[in-house]
């Protein structure tokens, strides 16, 4: 009986571990293919190009003309931009011959900013920073024109401005300039 209890253990064991062995070799694999993944894109164009120059441009100014100035804004990507940053700077760039010598931010103070609008909102700031009564082009380079409306992939806003050199500029403005940057970056 001992013996036929011991065969009996040992079948039942021997069965056990095949089972087990059989259990453990079973397997089921399923592969999902054509996953794709890519970035989109975020692409500003001004006037439709990558870069713009000469929007804005005038010569032979006199007191009271002014100059217009438009640049459409595209995103020209997919991806939504959420804000849009603006930035002005200008180095002085005079005519010849120049009798006096202007530096550039007394040019930039005579040069008004009489509009400036964005998505057709006014974005002209509300006080100038050098305190000469009105808001020039010295007064944008130190404006905080950040966090504008951004622009939907695929869609357009319009910046405009116009500057005027002052009616009451005195004649020793005379071949005085600056070239004037104008700086956009729109951000996800």
């Amino acid at each position: 009986m001992k013996k036929i209890l011991g065969l009996t253990i040992a079948f039942m064991l021997l069965i056990g571990m095949g089972g087990i062995g059989t259990w453990a070799y079973f397997q089921d694999t399923e592969t999902s293919t054509g996953n794709v993944f890519a970035a989109g894109t975020l692409d500003l164009k001004t006037n439709d190009f990558d870069g713009v120059t000469q929007t804005l441009s005038a010569s032979n100014l006199k007191p009271g003309d002014s100059v217009p100035g438009s640049i459409t804004l595209r995103n020209a990507g997919t991806v939504a931009g959420s804000t849009l940053d603006l930035a002005f700077s200008y180095i002085e760039s005079d005519d010849i011959p120049n009798p006096t010598n202007m530096t550039a931010d007394e040019t930039a103070a005579m040069i008004e900013v009489t509009t400036l609008t964005y998505a057709a909102l006014s974005i002209i700031p509300i006080d100038g920073t050098n305190g000469n009564g009105w808001i020039d082009m010295q007064d944008l380079t130190e404006a905080n024109l950040t966090d504008q409306a951004g622009i939907n992939g695929g869609l357009s806003e319009d910046f405009v401005i116009t500057v005027q050199l002052r009616a009451g500029t005195s004649g020793d403005f005379q071949s005085d300039g600056i070239n004037i940057t104008m700086t956009f970056t729109l951000n996800q």
